[in-house]
């Protein structure tokens, strides 16, 4: 009888044993899965903070963006009205003027803006620019006495200005002197000089230099 009874407690120990490293292994997964499930929420939760903060910038971003939008429109809307307010104080100011008048008002206009120095003005521009009719700006230049038309007066805009950059900038070259003033190119500015003065702007360039050396040399003398 003791055989049989040994082998029953046997099984029965065994039984338990098995049972008991079954417990261990099923708790061991379990802790596994859970810590696995726990790396998952935290990871979900990280992203869903994440996604949360870029909405965020990206929220904030549009705010401003629409700010500066609206600021951009706002200031559109108050350039165009100055730009209209001051064409209509040139209309009144020009409508009864007479072409002597209006000549001289032009003159000040282009001095102040130099609009001459855009290489590419024309009439159509410029009478857009000074808030008058293509059809006045034209009849005065045709109709007038000292020039020929309206590139004749552009070019002595032009030449004037570039005589004296020549004096006051001698570090410039005379392309640039000449894409200053509003001079299509060299050769245009060069073509222009020669045939105002008989010489080319280097020529006169070096003989102002001249002239401003013996002044300083005769007030040394002095």
């Amino acid at each position: 009888m003791i055989g049989p009874q040994l082998l029953i407690v046997a099984v029965i120990v065994m039984f338990v044993i098995a049972f008991i490293i079954t417990m261990v292994l099923l708790n061991a997964n379990a802790k596994k899965i859970i810590d696995i499930n726990s790396k998952l929420v935290e990871n979900q939760n990280t992203l869903l903070e994440h996604n949360k903060q870029q909405e965020d910038t990206l929220e904030k971003r549009i705010n401003e963006l629409e700010e500066q939008l609206k600021q951009h429109i706002e200031d559109e809307v108050t350039l165009l009205q100055e730009q209209t307010r001051q064409h209509r104080e040139r209309i009144e100011l020009t409508t009864n003027m007479s072409n002597e008048e209006l000549m001289a008002w032009i003159d000040q206009e282009m001095d102040e803006r130099q609009l001459y120095t855009d290489t590419n003005l024309t009439l159509k521009m410029m009478a857009k620019s000074l808030g008058l009719t293509q059809r006045r700006l034209g009849a005065l230049f045709k109709n007038n006495e000292k020039y020929n038309n309206l590139a004749d007066y552009l070019n002595e805009k032009r030449f004037l200005l570039a005589c004296r950059l020549l004096r006051e900038k001698p570090n410039w070259t005379i392309e640039a002197v000449g894409a200053e003033a509003g001079f299509g190119g060299r050769r245009t500015f060069q073509m222009e000089v020669k045939r105002r003065l008989g010489i080319t702007p280097l020529q006169y360039r070096q003989g102002m230099e001249n002239v401003i050396d013996q002044e300083t040399s005769a007030q040394v003398s002095d």
